[in-house]
């Protein structure tokens, strides 16, 4: 049988594990979030700068139409590129997200498993070390004892 502050450490330590899993899948998420948000930044900034572009070589020269369309188009274009991109980059952060979440629960079930093994341990040494609950299961057997002769001698007067 281990020692009783051995048994209790055996719980905490069971019970940090459970939140340091925790701590780190916020981390996890955060820097996801964090990493979406820096692209989306990103692309929203080349996005007025394409803009920006496209307005300034049509300001230049007005009655050039056939450099404005290729312009024009080659901005699109690169806006597409950019929100295709985005959105790829953002499935793909959703599916290891997922992932991660499965792996999360499956962590958490562990440790919450020994968590409660190390609970019942750590009640059960303080119950057998506690003088107060050897008192009262004596009192108990003491009052056990008269009660079920009482009911024995019950029973064969009956009979």
């Amino acid at each position: 049988m281990t020692a009783p502050s051995e048994t209790v450490q055996k719980y905490y330590d069971a019970l940090i594990e459970g939140y340091d899993l925790l701590v780190e899948a916020i981390e996890k998420a955060n820097e996801r979030g964090i990493k979406v948000t820096r692209q989306l930044a990103a692309d929203v900034i080349a996005g007025q700068r394409d803009a920006l572009q496209l307005g300034k070589k049509l300001a230049a020269e007005p009655g050039d139409l056939g450099q404005f369309y290729a312009a024009l188009l080659e901005t699109t274009t690169a806006a597409q590129g950019r929100a295709l991109a985005f959105t790829q980059a953002a499935y793909q952060e959703a599916l290891a997200s997922g992932a991660d979440a499965r792996e999360l629960i499956q962590k958490l079930a562990e440790a919450n498993r020994e968590t409660a093994a190390a609970a019942v341990e750590v009640a059960r040494q303080w119950a057998s070390a506690n003088p107060l609950a050897e008192v009262m299961k004596k009192s108990l057997e003491i009052f056990q004892a008269p009660a079920a002769r009482a009911s024995k001698s019950e029973e064969t007067a009956t009979v």
